[in-house]
């Protein structure tokens, strides 16, 4: 991983062939003391888990994508909960064939490169569970 200061105060961090997406995500977090932030980014992911929530069963129904696929679109944020961050990013993916998948990532690891930007937002983020849901949402 490599990490560029931007002018504007965006971080902007490649991502190496081979790191874990999400474990990146907080490993930047962490170092640079990120308590809530926007995230964007592209480039190419394989061996996936992603998920969809199922309202109604309140849980995440998880599938696996094998394989490399172009990242087309990620978005999320980092926000912390119990003083830990967490990324919350959703993808879009892509194959070989021009199929498109999606969903929140779990798990990725990079395949060729991720370039993504992280905008650090003036306050913080925190996240507590709510049990209605059984997700840890958004507090403030």
């Amino acid at each position: 991983m490599k990490i560029w200061d931007l002018k504007d105060g965006r971080l902007l961090v490649r991502v190496d062939r081979g790191e874990e997406m999400m474990e990146t995500s907080r490993a930047v977090a962490r170092e640079r003391r990120i308590e809530g932030a926007r995230v964007t980014g592209i480039g190419a992911l394989r061996d996936m888990t992603l998920g969809y929530f199922d309202v109604d069963r309140k849980e995440y129904l998880r599938g696996e994508l094998s394989g490399s696929w172009e990242l087309l679109s990620l978005s999320g944020n980092l926000s912390l909960r119990e003083g830990e961050p967490i990324p919350h990013i959703h993808v879009m993916v892509g194959d070989a064939d021009l199929n498109v998948r999606g969903g929140h990532l779990f798990s990725g690891t990079v395949s060729v490169t991720g370039e993504i930007f992280i905008d650090p937002l003036p306050s913080s983020l925190h996240r507590e569970m709510d049990p209605e849901v059984n997700l840890p949402l958004l507090d403030r």
